[in-house]
């Protein structure tokens, strides 16, 4: 990287900390912050970004000295949603580092690549504004992504994709990370959440959701599973994901290989049958996530064992042989989880998740419970495809927690 004295820019030097120009950004709010990042050339042009619903994201185009364009994204952090900023960036920077270092070392024959964090300056891993904190990444030129399985060609890869992703995180120690949003991954938490949300019933809304919240009360024996057996040793914490959509994945254009994971705002220590879990709750999922006709819901059983066998590809030799069993377990406690904080949100007057019309969250939480219904009808095909996938690659007899 070039030292500040040779950089060229169209905007001018800025300190570390910088005066943004309004609240919400903008193009012009960004245009004003992206100088201080230590990127080579002349500023061409910044554009807004559509991506995800937390941070704010724009792209920008520069020419170096010798001619080459390229590309940057930029994103203005939420931080009344990642309220611990440094912890997050040390998380993304331990694993954006951990990751280009290994896929380096395997450039001819890695098939991923890792979203690489662009510096300050300053020699920062992000830049602190007056308005909020802002972090840059080189844009990932010549990808994809998706928002729909269109086919179990496509989950398999997907599935590949992020259990690759987790083993390749193995060789770093988990407690690197921190954990940035307590909790996030605890089933028996959100449960207290809802019950939470039940007894305050801040709307008058309960006596509406009865039926949801018996679906839920049947199922108490499943919350706390894979915990229990994280607590018994049956497997370790690992650096998980976290949010698995389909969408967080960057396929290669001509190959049509998945070839970057991005959104990292949750990587931090966890269980990784979550990731899995997530994964089968949004790409086999029979609708969208809120649809309101609950005839539409339910998991795809061919997606689903698509997304065993790409998994088991990608992170099999990391799996103990309880974490392997577990895996039709986990897709319905996710999915059950999932359901949960949709229905306690929906319950508390709608304050995490946003909303669209009436009862959005409670259309939300009712596709997850018809999905976790279908899965339990399902169970036996589901267990069935594990046994004999895990027997075929030799993953029953894996490895012993660490």
């Amino acid at each position: 990287m070039a030292c500040w004295a040779e950089l060229a820019f169209d905007v001018p030097p800025l300190p570390s900390r910088v005066r943004t120009l309004a609240h919400h950004s903008s193009p012009d709010v960004a245009r004003a912050v992206v100088g201080a990042f230590a990127i080579d050339g002349d500023l061409l042009e910044i554009r807004s970004f559509d991506r995800g619903h937390i941070h704010d994201t724009f792209v920008s185009t520069w020419r170096r000295a010798d001619g080459v364009v390229r590309r940057y994204l930029h994103q203005r952090i939420n931080d009344r949603v990642f309220t611990d900023v440094p912890a997050l960036m040390n998380n993304i920077a331990n694993v954006t580092s951990h990751l280009a270092t290994r896929y380096g070392a395997a450039a001819e024959v890695a098939p991923m690549r890792s979203l690489e964090l662009v510096p300050t300056r300053a020699g920062g891993h992000y830049l602190v504004t007056e308005d909020a904190p802002w972090r840059t990444y080189v844009f990932v030129e010549g990808t994809r992504s998706f928002d729909r399985c269109d086919s179990r060609e496509r989950a398999h890869e997907a599935a590949r994709a992020f259990g690759q992703f987790q083993a390749d995180l193995a060789g770093l120690d988990v407690r690197r990370l921190r954990e940035t949003i307590p909790r996030f991954f605890s089933s028996p938490y959100r449960l207290l959440q809802l019950e939470d949300a039940i007894a305050a019933d801040l709307v008058g809304r309960v006596k509406h959701a009865r039926a949801e919240i018996s679906f839920v009360q049947m199922r108490r024996q499943l919350v706390d599973a894979v915990e229990s057996a994280m607590r018994g040793g049956a497997f370790p914490a690992r650096i998980v994901h976290g949010d698995t959509k389909l969408n967080n994945l960057l396929f290669d254009e001509r190959s049509g290989r998945a070839v970057c994971v991005v959104d990292l705002d949750t990587c931090m220590p966890g269980w990784s049958l979550y990731d899995f879990g997530d994964l089968v709750r949004f790409t086999a999922a029979r609708c969208k996530e809120d649809e309101p006709d609950l005839a539409q819901a339910g998991m795809d059983l061919e997606l689903y064992t698509a997304l065993v066998d790409g998994y088991l590809e990608g992170a099999g030799a990391l799996l103990t042989s309880a974490e392997v069993a577990m895996l039709p377990l986990a897709a319905r406690l996710v999915t059950l989880t999932v359901g949960m904080r949709f229905l306690a949100d929906h319950l508390a007057g709608d304050r995490y998740f946003k909303v669209a019309r009436e009862n959005h969250n409670l259309d939300r939480a009712r596709v997850q419970f018809a999905m976790v219904s279908d899965m339990e009808r399902q169970l036996g095909s589901m267990e069935r495809w594990v046994r004999g996938r895990a027997s075929a690659g030799g993953v029953t007899a894996g490895r012993a927690a660490e």
